[in-house]
């Protein structure tokens, strides 16, 4: 076998085992919530989209089965995302090259692509979170500081502030 035939051979498994690095570390934290599409989720596909694509007014709009959650719902979905995104400064995985043959991949021969804008995604879900987190605020219901929480050196299982009883 030359030389070319095996490169030719090589090259696209390559790249697959490129893409599936890359999509690796999103593919779990996103089967645990769904996240409510947005305005700009509505118009892209839902992996083109990029911190830019955000809604600049607010970050995140709820939806109306989300603004009717009580609290403890509230708390419990802040609490689970809080704990998939708190690691995200320290766990990008993703290289640009991955993420840009990932994309490239996916473009040509179909595909998800999911993992291609992991700060996108970090954006979203602290948009997400600050919603929730002003909800929580609007019902008077102990709520989250978010700085504290997703700080990268936080360990502890997230736990909201006191109410003040006064």
């Amino acid at each position: 076998m030359t030389i070319k035939a095996r490169a030719t051979l090589v090259c696209p498994f390559a790249a697959l085992l490129l893409q599936a690095c890359a999509s690796q570390g999103d593919s779990l934290t996103t089967a645990a919530m769904p996240v409510a599409p947005t305005a700009a989720a509505a118009q892209t596909t839902p992996g083109a989209q990029t911190v830019s694509q955000l809604p600049k007014a607010g970050g995140y709009t709820m939806s109306p089965a989300e603004m009717e959650l009580d609290c403890r719902k509230l708390t419990g979905r802040m609490a689970v995302r809080i704990v998939q995104v708190r690691d995200f400064q320290t766990r990008r995985q993703t290289t640009a090259l991955s993420r840009t043959l990932q994309s490239t991949s996916s473009t040509m021969l179909g595909g998800s692509m999911e993992g291609t804008d992991p700060d996108g995604r970090y954006a979203r879900d602290r948009a997400m979170l600050e919603a929730y987190n002003q909800r929580l605020a609007e019902k008077s219901c102990a709520n989250f500081d978010l700085n504290a929480e997703l700080a990268p050196g936080a360990k502890e299982p997230p736990r909201t502030r006191p109410l003040d009883k006064s």
